[in-house]
C-alpha cells in the first residue's frame, strides 16, 4: 500500500521484492498495526526529509523471516518475530551509551524506509526479535510502539513503583497497555479519558481510579491524592488542553513524560510553576531494543496482554485508517496478511 499523495487513498500496487545485502533479512509481514502517527504520514505532518512520497507506511511489523543475509547466523529461516525499527549507527556517543532510540543518525522503518504495509520488509538482522510460534501475530505486531513506548515511559522514564499514584492521560492504544505496566509496577492508576468506553477499559484492566478529562480532571485528582497530586503523569495526548491540567496535577517534585504530540502546536509552560515546585519533564521517544525484549518476555510470561480492537485485512488499509481517525474504537487496530 503505496500514499503518494498526502491526504489521498493509499494505492494497493505490484513492486519488486525487496533484495536484502548480506548482514540483513527478509520478513514476510504476517501482521501490522496502525498507530495515530500513520495518519500524521497520511496528512503530511512528517514531511522530508522524514517521510519522502512515494512511502509504504507501517512500523509495527510482525512476520516470518523468508530469507536471510550470507552473514547471519543466529536467524533462520521460519523464524517469528517483530522488528525494533530504529536503525542506528551504534558508534555515536548516544548508541554507545545505551541510548540508540535517540541516535542522530537513524533512520526507522515505516519512516525514512519503507515500512509494514507491504508483503515484504527488508531489515537488518540486529532489527530482528523473535517470539513464540505459540503467539500472535496481530497481538505480537503492536508490541513495538504500542507497546514498548508505554513500558519505556511508564517503568522507565516515569520510574513507577509501588505504592505511587500515576496519572495516565489517553487511554487508547499506548494508553491501556500503560495501565497494565503501571499496575505491574505497584503503582496506583488513575486513568483519564474524555471517552466513556475508554475508561471502561480501563477500568477492566486495573485502573484504580478513572478521570472524566471532559469535566474538571484537576479537582478530582487533587480528591484523590488528598490535595497532594500525583507521583508520576504519562501524557499520551500532549496538547494544550490536557498539559493546562495534567501538569499541575503533579505532586512537588513530580515528574510529567511527554509521549504524545501535535506537530505545529507547542505548549505553553509555567516557568513559575516549574520553579516552586520543582518538576521533572522528560520527553519519550520508542524504546530501546532491550526494552522491546523484556516486553515480549512480559509477553510470552503471560503478565501483559495486547489490546486489539479490530483487524483490516491488509487490502483495506485505508479504511482502516478512517477507522482510526474516526476514534471510533479504543486499542489497537492491525492490519493482517
Amino acid at each position: 500500500m503505496i500514499l503518494r499523495e498526502y491526504h489521498h487513498p493509499m494505492k494497493l500496487e505490484e513492486i519488486e521484492t525487496p533484495r536484502i545485502g548480506e548482514d540483513e533479512i527478509l520478513l514476510q509481514v504476517k501482521a501490522c498495526g496502525i498507530c495515530h502517527t500513520d495518519l500524521k504520514i497520511y496528512r503530511g505532518e512528517i514531511p522530508p526529509p522524514i517521510v519522502v512520497l512515494p512511502h509504504i507506511p507501517g512500523h509495527e511489523v510482525a512476520g516470518e523471516v523468508v530469507a536471510v543475509g550470507e552473514k547471519v547466523s543466529w536467524i533462520k529461516k521460519g523464524d517469528l518475530g517483530v522488528l525494533y525499527i530504529y536503525v542506528a549507527c551504534h558508534r555515536c556517543d548516544w548508541c554507545l551509551t545505551g541510548q540508540e532510540n535517540l541516535c542522530p543518525n537513524l533512520k526507522r522503518i515505516g519512516f525514512e524506509l519503507p515500512g509494514g504495509y507491504a508483503q515484504y520488509v527488508r531489515a537488518p538482522s540486529y532489527s530482528f526479535c523473535s517470539f513464540s510460534q505459540k503467539l500472535r501475530f496481530e497481538e505480537m505486531a503492536i508490541l513495538t510502539d504500542a507497546v514498548a513506548v508505554s513500558y519505556r515511559a511508564v517503568k522507565i522514564l516515569a520510574d513507577a513503583r509501588a505504592g505511587q499514584n500515576i496519572l495516565l492521560v489517553g487511554i487508547g492504544g499506548l494508553g491501556i497497555h500503560a495501565v497494565q505496566i503501571a499496575k505491574l509496577c505497584g503503582a496506583n492508576v488513575l486513568a483519564a479519558d474524555r471517552k466513556p468506553n475508554a475508561l471502561a477499559l480501563a477500568k477492566q484492566f486495573g485502573a484504580d481510579f478513572l478521570i472524566e478529562a471532559g469535566g474538571n480532571p484537576l479537582d478530582q485528582i487533587k480528591e484523590i491524592t488528598g490535595g497532594k497530586g500525583v507521583d508520576a503523569v504519562v501524557e499520551f495526548v500532549s496538547s494544550k488542553e490536557t498539559m493546562a491540567w495534567s501538569l499541575p496535577s503533579l505532586k512537588k517534585g513530580g515528574t510529567l513524560v511527554i509521549v504524545g504530540y501535535v506537530p505545529g502546536h507547542p505548549v505553553p509552560i509555567d516557568t513559575m510553576a516549574m520553579h516552586y515546585n520543582e518538576w521533572i519533564l522528560k520527553g519519550a521517544r520508542l524504546s530501546t531494543k532491550a526494552e522491546l525484549l523484556q516486553v515480549i518476555k512480559l509477553i510470552e510470561g503471560g503478565k501483559l496482554k495486547p489490546v486489539i480492537s479490530q483487524t483490516f485485512p491488509f487490502e483495506k488499509a485505508n479504511e482502516a485508517l478512517e477507522a482510526l481517525q474516526r476514534e471510533s474504537t479504543v486499542g489497537r487496530l492491525v492490519l493482517t496478511f
